[in-house]
C-alpha cells in the first residue's frame, strides 16, 4: 500500500471553520472550498453540491491527490466538470502560466461552470468546452441525467427511472422534485424509493481529447482526470496523440469493473484496447483508497491486473502512471 502524509496548517483548519456559503439567486450559492477557492453551485444538486456546500471539500481524497500531483505551470483537462469543483481547484495550483480545460456537454450545469471560474479568480487561465468526450467528433450523443445528481450524469448508461418527455426548460422543472413530481417517487405504498431518478435526455455533440488539445494548441497534458461513468476507455481512446506527445502525463479515472461487467461488447472492446496502449507505454494503475489519514495522507492500492479491473474492481477513483514518473513508487 502506498501512502502520502501531507499534515493540515492551523490556516488551513482556520478557513475551513469560517468558510463563506452565500446565496446569489434562485438556486445558485456561492461556495468557499476549504482549500480558498469558489464556485457557483446549485442548491437543487444532492450529490457533489452537498460535500462542497457543507463540508468545504469533495471526494478529499481525489482532492488531495489532484493538489500533489499539479505543478505551477501545468496542464489539466477535467472532463465531466459538472459545476466546477475540480477545474477551480486546478485553475489556483497551476496558476497564470499554466492551462485547465473543463469538458462538460451537459448544458443545464454550464452555465454553473461558467460562472465559478469567474468566482474563482481562474477565467485567464482556464477554457471550456461543451462536449461530450468520445473515440470519435462530430456525433450526436444522447446523454441522461437527473438534476438531483448531476455528478451521475452519463452518455452510455440507460436512464433509470421517469423521463420527463421534453429536455426544454418545462422538462427542465419537471425533472426537480416538487409537489408535482415527487409521486414519481414513491412505490404503490407511498414509500420513497431512494435513488430512482427524474431522468432528462439532452443531445450532446462528441469530441475528442486529440482535437481538444489541437484546437486550443496545446501540445502535451501533465493530468488527465475523467470523471464520465464509464465513458473513460472511449475518451482514452480519442487520447492516443496525446499520450504518445506528453510523457510525463498521469491519468485519474473513475472506473469500476460493472462498467466492463455490465457494458456493450463495444465498451469492452475499447477499454481493453486502452489497456493494452497504456501497458505498451509503461502505464501501472492503482485504485485511490476512499478515505484521508487524519494528517492528510492519502492510500493507493499495489498496482493492479487486467482481471481486477473488470472482475472485481470496485467503484472509485483510479491512478494511472508511467512507472518512471510515479510519484508513490
Amino acid at each position: 500500500m502506498s501512502y502520502l502524509q501531507r499534515s493540515s496548517s492551523m490556516g488551513e483548519e482556520q478557513r475551513l471553520r469560517e468558510r463563506r456559503v452565500l446565496p446569489l439567486g434562485p438556486g445558485e450559492l456561492l461556495v468557499e472550498a476549504s482549500w480558498g477557492g469558489f464556485m457557483v453551485v446549485p442548491a437543487f444538486n444532492l450529490d457533489v453540491a452537498i460535500g462542497v456546500t457543507r463540508d468545504g471539500v469533495h471526494e478529499a481524497w481525489t482532492t488531495r491527490l489532484v493538489q500533489e500531483l499539479l505543478r505551477p505551470g501545468d496542464t489539466y483537462l477535467n472532463a465531466g466538470a459538472n459545476f466546477g469543483y475540480f477545474v477551480c481547484l486546478a485553475g489556483r495550483l497551476v496558476g497564470p502560466e499554466g492551462h485547465v480545460i473543463g469538458v462538460e456537454p451537459n448544458p443545464h450545469i454550464l452555465p454553473f461552470l461558467m460562472k465559478s471560474i469567474y468566482w474563482n479568480g481562474s477565467i485567464g487561465n482556464t477554457e471550456i468546452v461543451a462536449r461530450a468526450l468520445s473515440d470519435a467528433p462530430d456525433e450526436d450523443i444522447a446523454f441522461h441525467f437527473d438534476p438531483q445528481y448531476l455528478g451521475g450524469g452519463a452518455i452510455c448508461a440507460t436512464p433509470q427511472g421517469v423521463a420527463p418527455a421534453e429536455a426544454g426548460q418545462d422538462g427542465f422543472a419537471e425533472a426537480l422534485w416538487s409537489a408535482g413530481t415527487v409521486g414519481r417517487l414513491q412505490d404503490a405504498q407511498g414509500r420513497w424509493i431512494k435513488g430512482m431518478g427524474l431522468m432528462l435526455t439532452v443531445t450532446a455533440r462528441s469530441t475528442t481529447i486529440d482535437r481538444v488539445l489541437a484546437h486550443l494548441a496545446l501540445p502535451k497534458l501533465d493530468l488527465l482526470h475523467l470523471d464520465i461513468e464509464g465513458s473513460e476507455p472511449f475518451a482514452l481512446l480519442g487520447a492516443l496523440e496525446t499520450l504518445r506527445q506528453s510523457p510525463r502525463l498521469k491519468i485519474i479515472t473513475e472506473w469500476s469493473s460493472g462498467h466492463y461487467r455490465l457494458g456493450s461488447p463495444r465498451l469492452r472492446d475499447a477499454f481493453d484496447a486502452v489497456w493494452a496502449h497504456l501497458a505498451l507505454l509503461g502505464y501501472r494503475v492503482r485504485l485511490l483508497q476512499p478515505r484521508v489519514a487524519a494528517d492528510g495522507g492519502i492510500h493507493l492500492s499495489p498496482p493492479l491486473s487486467h482481471e481486477t479491473l473488470t472482475t472485481t474492481a470496485p467503484h472509485g477513483d483510479y491512478l494511472w502512471t508511467r512507472i518512471e514518473e510515479d510519484p508513490f513508487r
